[in-house]
């Protein structure tokens, strides 16, 4: 009889193992569905899914920690305050947002908003610098460089390390930004 009563609590067992396994595979499915339309873009519904998760599978700690994680950055995205075009800081941040979209033109926008308020700013000129340098436009990034340098001169060796400069490291005006010669910069 004890035979029978370890039998059945070990199908048991197996069985919840199933179970927890087919539970965990459905939670997978769903996270990787939601991160798809994270990715594409789609906030809405990738937030609906996250919390989805959530509410379904609280026995994945794990996933539901990461979904509500995912959740945050979707309402983020969602509801982004209105900006202040008369906020230097404002601007500058949300410029380098776009420069991390490869959003360029749209950033130069906010930058030169930002310098309309701080003419001086280095980090908005360097970061000015970036976005003509991801545009290809070697003399106008060299020319905000240039001034960036003048405000603090480290910016020098930040830019010789900067990918933003790829497309123009060869120029010769930046060669010589980075590398000065007694007649340079």
């Amino acid at each position: 009889m004890a035979t029978n009563k370890q039998e059945t609590e070990a199908a048991e067992k197996q069985a919840q193992i199933a179970s927890e396994h087919l539970a965990f595979e459905a939670a997978r499915a769903e996270y990787e569905a939601s991160i798809k339309l994270l990715q594409a873009g789609d906030f809405a519904a990738a937030r609906e899914r996250f919390q989805g998760i959530a509410k379904s599978y609280p026995q994945e700690s794990e996933m539901v920690e990461r979904s509500r994680t995912y959740s945050k950055l979707c309402d983020q995205r969602l509801f982004i305050d209105p900006l202040d075009l008369n906020n230097a800081d404002e601007c500058y941040y949300r410029a380098v947002i776009l420069l991390n979209e490869q959003k360029a033109e749209e950033a130069v926008s906010l930058l030169d908003r930002a310098l309309v308020q701080d003419p001086t700013s280095v980090r908005v000129l360097y970061a000015r610098a970036c976005a003509w340098a991801l545009q290809k436009d070697a003399d106008r990034a060299v020319s905000d460089l240039r001034s960036a340098i003048a405000g603090d001169p480290s910016v020098r060796f930040q830019a010789a390390n900067d990918t933003d400069f790829e497309r123009i490291r060869e120029e010769p005006a930046f060669i010589d930004v980075i590398e000065p010669t007694p007649a340079g910069s």
